[in-house]
């Protein structure tokens, strides 16, 4: 924003400045017609995104993929320990790991922890498959 106001302030006093020198005559109304203009493109650059400014490196990602993926990783996780509570009673520890892919969030890796050892590792394994996960890791928890 600080970049913004900076090159607005800079254009308008160019402007006000090349209207005072530039003598009267044809020329006159042309040049100040044009640097009307780029006033009014600088002002509303916010708006219409005419003009790229930026203060930091070009190759900076728009968006921080790795938060969200953070953020989907933890959703995934809770809503899998829900799921696996519900379909089976058992209380579990998972961890969904989400990556982004070629513009698309996938899921890459899921480990499922029970706190102690149980019966059930095999078929939570094969409903997890079912479910279209890949990577499964099912474990107990060893003390």
């Amino acid at each position: 924003m600080k970049t913004y106001l900076l090159t607005a302030a800079g254009v308008i006093f160019l402007s006000v400045i090349i209207s005072l020198i530039i003598p009267e005559g044809k020329m006159h109304k042309s040049i100040v017609f044009v640097m009307r203009m780029v006033c009014i493109f600088v002002l509303i650059q916010p708006v219409t995104g005419i003009f790229k400014i930026q203060s930091s490196s070009v190759d900076k990602p728009l968006y921080d993929y790795e938060y969200v993926c953070a953020v989907y990783s933890d959703n995934q996780s809770t809503q899998l320990e829900k799921l696996l509570l519900k379909e089976y009673g058992e209380e579990t520890n998972c961890k969904v790991n989400v990556v982004y892919n070629d513009g698309k969030f996938e899921v890459s890796a899921v480990t499922v922890e029970f706190a102690q050892e149980n019966e059930k590792i095999n078929e939570i394994y094969e409903y997890l498959v079912k479910l279209g996960y890949i990577n499964i890791t099912v474990y107990a928890k060893s003390n």
